[in-house]
């Protein structure tokens, strides 16, 4: 079988494993006349036709089990050793360390300090570093100053 390569070099009784555990999991659909069997009923199925069928083995899927062929391609037509990364990427949003700067610099707008531009509101303040151009980041500017007036929030509030 060329066509799969993560059941390659597999025994006959492996891959019969396999496939049954994928179908069992509803990573491969099953059609009963020409039905689609739910991913929550296929499991109850498949061991109603283990019990009635005691002289099969366990991992034997029903003669009349329909399978969908791009479903198992896509459980079986990549390779065995998966090398794709899991989950959200290791530093994306760590914390916006730009962001806390510009909350100190929010927070001595709103201190009221001589030197500094004044502001009378978080949202004020982060406006107008947002207009100044000073916010990183994609979005609208309205949700730069959002993400900016939380930062603040999180560092000064009380």
């Amino acid at each position: 079988m060329d066509f799969f390569p993560a059941i390659k070099g597999q025994t006959y009784e492996a891959m019969q494993k396999l496939l049954f555990d994928a179908v069992s999991r509803g990573d491969v659909r099953g059609m009963l006349n020409d039905e689609i069997v739910p991913k929550a009923h296929i499991a109850a199925y498949l061991s109603l036709y283990a019990r009635a069928t005691s002289e099969q083995e366990p991992n034997t899927l029903p003669p009349d089990l329909a399978l969908n062929y791009d479903d198992l391609c896509a459980v079986f037509d990549r390779p065995a050793i998966d090398n794709r990364k899991r989950g959200r990427p290791v530093k994306e949003h760590s914390g916006w360390p730009e962001d806390r700067k510009l909350a100190f610099e929010m927070h001595k707008m709103l201190a009221g300090h001589p030197d500094n531009r004044q502001a009378k509101s978080a949202a004020e303040a982060a406006r107008m570093l947002v207009s100044e151009g000073k916010v990183a980041g994609a979005g609208t500017p309205e949700s730069r100053a959002k993400r900016l007036e939380r930062a603040f929030r999180k560092y000064y509030s009380s």
